[in-house]
């Protein structure tokens, strides 16, 4: 079987792009691992991959985990992480001083297996563990980038897929590759997957989409968005049949419980009211009601919190319609029309559920929309121009 990105053909990339992709995506890892973002999740998963170690008590795990981030961390970015400003929730200092905080709050981190499985085999063969969470999250942002030079060499003239992705980096994943979270081995999976799709490669999509549920268990929002669209939106040569979509849905709601069954989790309402209304740190012991009336509150309110951050969403929004619009009737640009209105959707859909814009959850998606959207612009002015 041949590898989709580097098939050979009349459009397989000339080995002086292939050099220039490689040095950049070379260069977003380095960068990303030069400039670490010091995110207070990572305090939790360094914790994780203490108790796997070590298997220890929690108040031991906790112990351990904050002397060793005192030590890791530059002062004042440990002292972020560990105290409550005046006016703003005590979360942190309360989750840095009660190991049964902690505890509860790591619910929500360790079943993470996907990202945390490397960072454990690091730590245990002695690479610093925040290094590891760096390492974990980084090199699969690079791999996505040099992915998507590659794909962009096949569809366009090696200058503008430089450029776009580049570009298209620029929108989210440069950011996420510096968190020590899950999330730059999310984008690793997830964009794959759509670029699969786009190749045709449904099944091998598919599975990259679970892979994805192993990394970051919320990809299942996703992996529902893309079904969605692979049944009943794509074209016939990327469509799945309804009876194929069925067991792929299963596989997905298996996976979804077998997670949270072998794994102490939050359930949806307690991370919801977490997030969004308590900030409680004692996310285990909630026993929220989430009413219609709650929920519909709180998406109008991050509806207008994410209209009044930034230009970037709504221009993102008309990259998607427009790449779709301008390239639905050529043969030859569909399938980065369809990239760029799945990757629009799966943003949307997994907002309606948890109404949160960070960026580097959608860091694939957001690249992808730029790439697709800049390729069909491009031909299209050349189309233009011929035709004059």
């Amino acid at each position: 079987m041949s590898i989709p990105l580097l098939s050979a053909g009349p459009n397989r990339p000339p080995l002086w792009f292939l050099a220039a992709a490689a040095i950049l995506a070379i260069g977003l890892t380095a960068y990303a691992l030069a400039k670490p973002k010091y995110g207070w999740d990572v305090t939790t998963y360094v914790g994780c991959v203490h108790y796997f170690l070590e298997g220890k008590s929690w108040e031991e795990t906790h112990a351990w985990t904050y002397a060793y981030l005192a030590e890791r961390f530059p002062e004042n970015v440990f002292l972020e992480m560990t105290t409550s400003p005046p006016g703003i929730s005590p979360y942190r200092s309360i989750i840095a001083t009660d190991p049964e905080a902690y505890r509860q709050r790591l619910s929500a981190s360790c079943y993470k297996v996907g990202f945390l499985g490397p960072v454990v085999a690091m730590t245990a063969a002695g690479v610093d563990p925040f290094l590891s969470t760096r390492i974990a999250a980084a090199v699969p942002a690079g791999l996505f980038m040099f992915g998507a030079f590659l794909w962009a060499g096949r569809k366009a003239p090696g200058w503008q897929a430089l450029l776009f992705c580049t570009l298209g980096a620029f929108a989210g994943l440069l950011q996420t590759a510096r968190y020590e979270y899950p999330d730059g081995m999310a984008a690793l999976c997830i964009g794959t997957a759509l670029i699969l799709f786009g190749d045709g490669r449904r099944r091998l999509a598919c599975m990259l989409f679970l892979a994805a549920m192993i990394v970051r268990a919320d990809a299942i929002l996703y992996f529902g968005m893309f079904l969605f669209f692979a049944t009943f939106i794509a074209a016939p040569e990327r469509s799945l049949r309804f009876i194929e979509a069925v067991p792929w849905g299963l596989a997905a709601l298996v996976l979804w419980a077998v997670i949270s069954s072998l794994m102490e989790t939050p359930s949806y309402a307690q991370a919801f009211h977490h997030s969004f209304i308590s900030n409680a740190p004692y996310i285990l012991d909630l026993e929220p009601e989430l009413s219609v009336s709650v929920y519909l509150e709180i998406l109008v309110r991050q509806i207008g919190v994410v209209a009044a951050k930034s230009w970037k969403y709504p221009a993102l929004i008309v990259m998607a319609f427009t790449a779709a619009t301008l390239s639905w009737s050529r043969e030859d640009l569909r399938p980065l029309g369809e990239i760029a209105l799945v990757s629009l959707l799966l943003v949307s859909f997994h907002f309606l559920f948890i109404p949160w814009f960070d960026t580097r959850y959608y860091a694939a998606p957001y690249l992808l929309i730029v790439v697709s959207f800049g390729i069909i612009g491009a031909a299209r002015l050349s189309e233009l121009r011929g035709s004059s």
